[in-house]
């Protein structure tokens, strides 16, 4: 979903080479935990900047498959690291807020210490080691639950979908996190890829920046929030018991809330509302 939007958008200034692992229609099949598919890439293409958005983020799913989640959130950014210092490409490298635990109770910070609570987080947060040890340029983005295009199963096109067809839905109420549009945090890598291009020619500090939309909800608050937005008063909303979902193997952070203040001060931006966002997304 980001990859897609990143590649739209960027490439109305800039040539883009898109990759994904199955070749889907723009983008070059590549596998990204082989590293000689990627160095061939690298020695015909000579890119200026990479960035990183791929991801096995199937929470339950890497509990059932940590070889994958290895493969595709740690040893690809080893590999894209290993590579971009060779050529000398800044990397920005997409993480998520579940490299916390969820025990804070006030917004993250990006000094904070991680500590994951599932494969999921883990794997991220040993990708995130890779790319901080990249000999170029590079930047860590953490992010937190994404909704836009190109994406079926996001949270508000699958709640959306079952809205639309079901006179109640039930939605999980046990998570508190900050909803993000690809559509800002795309907006958001824009500036951090200038900034390190012309790290290319002077020194600067290497980063790890937060970036959400402002603000904080629930699962269920935020299907309130799109049934007031499209008047969807014929829809009924409850609450899920975590407890009655099957094939729910991983603990997820109660609490995974992540403070902008850093990314906004350095670039001198601010980052939407949450609320903001969405409401553009559904009535556009």
């Amino acid at each position: 979903m980001l990859g897609s939007v990143l590649t739209k958008r960027l490439s109305l200034e800039d040539e883009i080479i898109g990759l994904s692992k199955s070749g889907r229609k723009g983008f070059a099949a590549c596998d990204l935990s082989d590293e000689a598919a990627i160095a061939s890439i690298f020695e015909s293409k000579k890119p200026d900047l990479v960035i990183n958005t791929a991801a096995y983020s199937d929470v339950d799913g890497c509990e059932r498959d940590p070889k994958l989640a290895h493969e595709a959130n740690a040893l690809a950014v080893r590999h894209l690291s290993k590579l971009c210092g060779r050529f000398g490409a800044p990397l920005i490298h997409v993480s998520t807020d579940y490299v916390f635990d969820g025990r804070k109770k006030k917004p993250y910070v990006e000094t904070d210490p991680t500590s994951p609570v599932n494969i999921y987080g883990l794997t991220k947060l040993e990708g995130e080691y890779y790319a901080a040890h990249c000999q170029s340029p590079w930047a860590i983005v953490r992010t937190s639950w994404l909704f836009g295009p190109d994406n079926p199963a996001n949270f508000v096109n699958a709640i959306l979908a079952r809205m639309k067809t079901q006179g109640e839905v039930s939605v999980l109420g046990d998570q508190v996190d900050a909803p993000t549009s690809v559509e800002d945090l795309t907006l958001a890598i824009k500036k951090i890829a200038s900034s390190l291009l012309a790290a290319k020619k002077s020194k600067i500090k290497c980063e790890t920046y937060h970036v959400c939309n402002g603000g904080s909800t629930t699962r269920y608050e935020m299907t309130l929030k799109i049934k007031e937005i499209l008047k969807m008063s014929q829809v009924r909303v409850s609450k899920t018991d975590p407890g009655s979902i099957q094939g729910r193997l991983a603990i997820r952070p109660p609490y995974a809330v992540m403070s902008n203040r850093h990314f906004e001060k350095t670039f001198r931006v601010r980052l939407r509302p949450w609320q903001e966002s969405l409401k553009d997304y559904l009535l556009n």
